[in-house]
């Protein structure tokens, strides 16, 4: 039986995310500049990736100083 999945990417060309965080950013209420806090709890990205765990699925990122931001969901 062939096994269909859908795949999402969703990119921006912001400041990027250094390397030594990007394994952080799936941590509750971790914030990768937390001098910008205003209203944001840090809660999104975990809870997405544990919404997509929850569907079977998988969620990467890459990113590049100064490049942008890359998010594929596979599901």
């Amino acid at each position: 039986m062939k096994e269909d999945k859908i795949i999402s990417k969703i990119s921006d060309d912001g400041i990027g995310i250094s390397e030594d965080k990007l394994d952080k950013i799936w941590l509750r209420f971790y914030q990768v500049d937390p001098s910008k806090n205003g209203d944001n709890s840090g809660l999104g990205l975990s809870m997405v990736k544990k919404i997509v765990e929850l569907h079977k699925g998988e969620i990467f990122v890459e990113s590049e100083l100064g490049k942008g931001t890359t998010f594929t969901i596979i599901l």
